[in-house]
């Protein structure tokens, strides 16, 4: 920069801390020596202040005396000073720049207890931290400017002048009055050292400024948090009698006693109103927060806590969904359940485990059981996730070993079983006639009839009584009204168009799942029979003989042990083709039942069929011979003689005399023989 530009920016610099208005008890004013240079002469002074037009501030010697200048009522007297000093007003605006960040600050604010601030505080705390930023600004400028030639800002006359300048602010955008300098000296201060913080009163979210503090608060939940379900009118006249001193309360978890001198305001009980207790109580939060506890856990989850937003997937088998369900008619031997798996995507039940009475473990695995031999009987792989609830299902281990994945609900909202059960009952089974509904349904149409009978109200078509429905009659029905569900179309049509939910379910199945191998699954879901091997070669299970499909199972079993865990599922007549045997942990090998290889031993009956089997078991014997002359051949002949040196040698041995042996002498079958055959003999006599 040239020497010239720095000097006229000096000289301006000068010229502006020069040109300026001065304060004397808190009042704006001019100094006689600037009212000379604005061309005004010192008789038109005195004149104006004789005649009223204008006034001293203080009167001083060599011309410093000081004329206030809101007492200078002759307009042209104000032009010529506003000519060389300028407009006061804009001197002040001139500084203030509006603080962009202020705003974004205080919107974003919470207090203690989470709240934001209100519209009004956040406008009065933004036009705040506004003023205090400039000023902050215009003292630094001001400071900086001074010392470049060897003058000190008195910082005491500074603030009278930003007073002024705050209560101009306050015309355009409030932000509270300032009585005097210390007040605005402490607050830029406090600006310097916290920043936005500062412009906001330490009252704001303070539990101390509250009546009912948030202990009291907290107490009055907890009466009304109990399992008796209390009324407000009776939670209100606990608290009262817990704060007069007529009851004791404690703490269940911790034992403690709460002390009725913690629940004071200004030293004196804290009587309040049922009214504010009754605003306590059904404040949303504070509702929701024990709401689990007077109506359980099964409401607040329906009704009060948060749902996830989902939709279905494309491929059948991604997801099966499970649960239990008690079906609509009652039948003379009680309530019939059934325990179900259902295809997410496609909506395809598969067969449900039934049971009179409550389901237990054994049922859902019966039910897993249908759905997993289902699904070999289609060539389907085995679903990829598992959505279950924690009922029943917790004490399961094995569930994470056969499925992917396990999804625990937190909800009965939550399983797309639940959607799927609506489906069946007010569809399908509805429109067979199988569905009563509730009582206490809110829609007409889904509403079962009552009638009085004696005094009770009893559901029409309920099946209980004498002559009423059993159970099989029900079971049936279900398994009807299952079969025309899976067979109708799907609800998607969209998506899947002119398929139905079995179709969606065999067509639509996921490419990348996979089967899990039956010997590892039946391990969980088959039944178990302890049995051993007889003959290496067969098995006991059921009453049938399960022939070991390869002999070399026979080399995977413990040294000394023939004993096995076989593990199978019936068919569908009853009958057990094959099953799978284990020692511990160990897998053996797999046994076929060797009924379908039996065959006639009377060769004239025998057909071209049965020929077929015997020689299938010859070859399989034959396959035992071989495996027994290899491992035979690998077993050296070993000969033992004792070391001892009186032994016989070859040479001292005698030869030793022959003779001939008689025929037949010990009951050889291939030589003749000269016994006598007293029964043709005793023929020939006759």
């Amino acid at each position: 920069m040239a020497i010239d530009a720095i000097e006229t920016k000096l000289k301006t610099e000068i010229k502006q801390i020069e040109n300026m208005y001065e304060m004397y008890n808190d009042k704006l004013c001019v100094s006689q020596k600037d009212w000379e240079r604005a061309g005004l002469t010192k008789a038109m002074l005195y004149s104006d202040v004789k005649r009223g037009d204008a006034a001293f501030a203080c009167r001083r010697h060599g011309g410093e005396s000081l004329v206030e200048l809101a007492s200078i009522r002759r307009q042209d007297r104000r032009e010529a000073l506003t000519a060389l000093l300028g407009d006061p007003k804009g001197v002040m605006a001139a500084h203030i720049e509006r603080d962009g960040g202020a705003m974004a600050y205080y919107t974003s604010y919470r207090t203690e207890a989470g709240m934001p601030l209100g519209s009004e505080m956040v406008e009065r705390c933004v036009n705040r931290a506004t003023l205090l930023g400039s000023l902050t600004r215009y003292l630094e400028q001001r400071s900086s400017a001074m010392r470049r030639y060897g003058k000190t800002l008195n910082r005491r006359e500074w603030l009278q002048e930003a007073l002024v300048m705050w209560s101009e602010w306050q015309r355009e955008c409030p932000c509270g009055e300032i009585s005097n300098a210390k007040t605005l000296d402490r607050l830029l201060r406090a600006w310097e050292k916290e920043g936005y913080r500062s412009c906001i009163s330490g009252k704001v979210g303070n539990d101390n400024s509250r009546k009912v503090s948030a202990s009291c608060e907290r107490l009055v939940m907890a009466l009304w948090r109990t399992a008796d379900k209390p009324f407000v009118k009776e939670v209100y006249a606990r608290y009262i009698a817990f704060v007069d001193g007529e009851r004791e309360l404690y703490d269940r978890e911790s034992g403690m006693l709460f002390r009725p001198q913690d629940f004071r305001h200004k030293d004196r009980s804290l009587l309040i109103s049922e009214t504010t207790v009754w605003r306590i109580l059904k404040d949303v939060v504070n509702e929701t927060a024990v709401y689990a506890d007077r109506n359980g856990n099964f409401d607040y989850q329906n009704s009060r806590r948060p749902k996830h937003v989902r939709r279905v997937g494309q491929w059948s088998l991604s997801k099966v969904s499970m649960d239990d369900v008690a079906l609509s008619r009652q039948t003379v031997r009680g309530w019939v359940y059934k325990y179900i798996a259902v295809d997410v995507v496609s909506g395809y039940y598969f067969r449900p485990a039934y049971v009179v009475g409550k389901p237990t473990a054994d049922t859902v695995v019966e039910s897993m059981r249908n759905m997993l031999c289902e699904l070999r009987e289609l060539g389907l792989p085995t679903p990829g996730e598992l959505e279950v609830e924690h009922h029943l299902m917790q004490d399961i281990e094995w569930l994470g070993e056969v499925f992917p994945m396990v999804r625990f609900c937190k909800s009965a909202t939550e399983k797309r079983a639940e959607h799927n059960i609506r489906q069946l009952k007010y569809g399908a089974a509805k429109r067979a006639g199988h569905t009563i509904g509730r009582w206490y349904a809110k829609s007409e149409a889904y509403k079962a009839v009552r009638n009085k009978v004696e005094g009770d109200y009893e559901i029409a078509g309920s099946g209980k009584g004498v002559g009423g429905l059993q159970p099989q009659t029900v079971v049936a029905d279900d398994l009807n009204d299952i079969e025309a569900h899976n067979n109708s179309l799907h609800p998607n049509q969209k998506r899947y168009p002119g398929m139905t939910r079995r179709e969606v379910l065999i067509q639509m199945a996921n490419p990348e799942l996979k089967t899990l191998e039956e010997r590892y699954l039946l391990r969980w879901i088959g039944n178990r029979t302890a049995t051993s091997l007889t003959n290496n070669n067969y098995c006991l299970v059921q009453g049938e003989r399960m022939a070991l499909k390869d002999f070399g199972t026979l080399r995977r079993l413990a040294p000394n042990s023939r004993k096995v865990e076989a593990y199978w599922l019936p068919e569908a007549d009853g009958s057990v083709e094959r099953c799978y045997l284990y020692q511990g942990e160990s897998y053996i090998g797999e046994a076929e039942n060797m009924e379908q290889w039996r065959y006639n031993e009377n060769a004239i009956e025998r057909t071209a069929e049965e020929e077929m089997k015997m020689l299938w078991q010859e070859k399989r014997v034959a396959q035992f011979d071989r495996m027994m002359r290899e491992e035979r051949a690998q077993v050296p002949q070993v000969g033992m003689v004792e070391k001892d040196s009186g032994r016989w040698d070859v040479e001292r041995v005698e030869v030793i005399a022959e003779t001939e042996q008689p025929r037949n002498y010990e009951g050889d079958e291939n030589e003749p023989t000269t016994a006598k055959d007293w029964g043709r003999l005793a023929i020939e006599s006759l």
